[in-house]
């Protein structure tokens, strides 16, 4: 009897930890602020007054059955207001480790947290004012579908924060307006792997920009030197009639354009620089969210040894737990994302180890990463899934394979490598 009371406890947690492990802070349905009588300032989402605003329950907006609160469009059928503005505030606890955004928008929406942009859906990557407009118009059933979006604990803050979402149109006569939000706080360490995605889904919007920016500057330097030639020439055209004073003044001309291209230049390098240091900053916080990944691993192994200590009639459930432990362990796609980062954070450390060393395996590969980020040795071993006097026969074999002698210190080695 004590065992199956073991067994039936076992079980009932492992489902209730699934189920508790995702929390709905804000749901469909749930009471929001909107404002419909017009355009608000650039800057209304860092607004924290708002309780004069109207309120309702989503969906929110005008011409779709969906709605359950029907708003203005204003007083032209034609020439419908463009944005409409919502708000919502919420008390939270620092309790989670990621959340998602679910929003069901008709046509773009732009959503803040706390006064500042958060993310942006079907809307231009610029500045958004009050009458910018969506990219596209959203048609039949992708108005009612809800897109997700996975974000990091640090986008709140403990106690009250506020939600902000301005909807807007892709056409001034657009027929119908939609929008409602779910917000979902989620435990589960497996979260992280969809918030890591959409990092690198930043990352990669981040590079697109940059070369978005060398384009513009090499068209600008194009741009500069054809208006260089051309005042040039009519420079040098004015200076066979005008001998003296005019070709004096056309030198100024030229300094002050070369000055000003200069400035450009400096400009555009400085925008540059700063784009790919937030993007360094990007693969720092990856290489820290997906080494705690793999240490959660330690977890999964001590629950599954607990649960091959357990004796129970029902094996195909315990086997299936099993399994499902045995994917997270055995899965390498933590390790590649974390070999990436790390490998750009540290200027091809991989490669340089490699070309120094290449009978360096994988598995000494991963100490060497480790150790460079000063992680002890129980800590190494915990990630690993190995004995700590593992690491310290595996940093042995890694010093013997790098031909360094017995009072020469590894980390010091790894230190210098970079």
């Amino acid at each position: 009897m004590k065992i199956k009371l073991i067994i039936f406890l076992t079980i009932c947690f492992v489902f209730q930890n699934t189920i508790n492990s995702q929390t709905k802070i804000i749901k469909n349905k749930d009471i929001w602020y909107y404002y419909d009588k017009g355009y608000l300032e650039d800057d209304w989402y860092k607004t924290t007054e708002f309780s004069k605003w109207k309120t309702g329950k989503s969906p929110i907006g005008y011409g779709d059955k969906k709605n359950i609160t029907n708003i203005s469009y204003g007083n032209n059928q034609k020439k419908k207001h463009i944005t409409k503005y919502f708000k919502k505030k919420i008390i939270l606890k620092n309790k989670f480790l990621a959340y998602e955004f679910k929003i069901q928008r008709d046509d773009g929406a732009v959503v803040y947290v706390n006064g500042k942009e958060l993310f942006k859906d079907n809307m231009p990557n610029s500045s958004i004012s009050n009458t910018t407009l969506a990219i596209s118009t959203v048609k039949d059933k992708e108005e009612h579908l809800f897109k997700q979006f996975f974000f990091d604990k640090s986008i709140f803050k403990e106690g009250e924060n506020i939600i902000s979402v301005s909807i807007h149109q892709a056409y001034e006569y657009s027929s119908d307006c939609i929008f409602s939000l779910e917000l979902i706080g989620h435990t589960n360490p497996e979260v992280l792997s969809f918030v890591l995605e959409n990092k690198n889904k930043t990352n990669l919007e981040l590079e697109e920009k940059i070369k978005n920016l060398n384009k513009k500057f090499e068209i600008e330097k194009i741009k500069l030197h054809n208006e260089n030639l051309t005042s040039t020439n009519y420079n040098l055209k004015v200076s066979l009639f005008l001998i003296g004073s005019l070709f004096t003044l056309s030198t100024i001309i030229g300094f002050f354009l070369i000055i000003n291209a200069r400035k450009k230049e400096k400009e555009l390098s400085k925008n540059i620089d700063s784009i790919t240091k937030k993007s360094l900053e990007k693969d720092k916080e990856i290489i820290t969210l997906t080494t705690n990944l793999l240490h959660n691993k330690q977890y999964y192994k001590e629950i599954k040894a607990d649960i091959k200590g357990i004796t129970t009639p029902d094996k195909g459930n315990v086997k299936a737990i099993i399994n499902q432990i045995n994917y997270v362990l055995e899965r390498d796609e933590d390790w590649n994302i974390l070999k990436k980062h790390f490998n750009t954070v540290y200027e091809g450390f991989y490669d340089k180890i490699i070309a120094l060393h290449p009978t360096i395996s994988e598995t000494e590969l991963r100490h060497c990463m480790f150790i460079k980020l000063h992680l002890q040795t129980k800590e190494i071993a915990k990630i690993l899934l190995i004995d700590p006097r593992s690491v310290q026969t595996a940093r042995y074999r890694i010093k013997k394979k790098m031909n360094l002698k017995e009072n020469e210190d590894l980390r010091d080695y790894l230190l210098k490598l970079s």
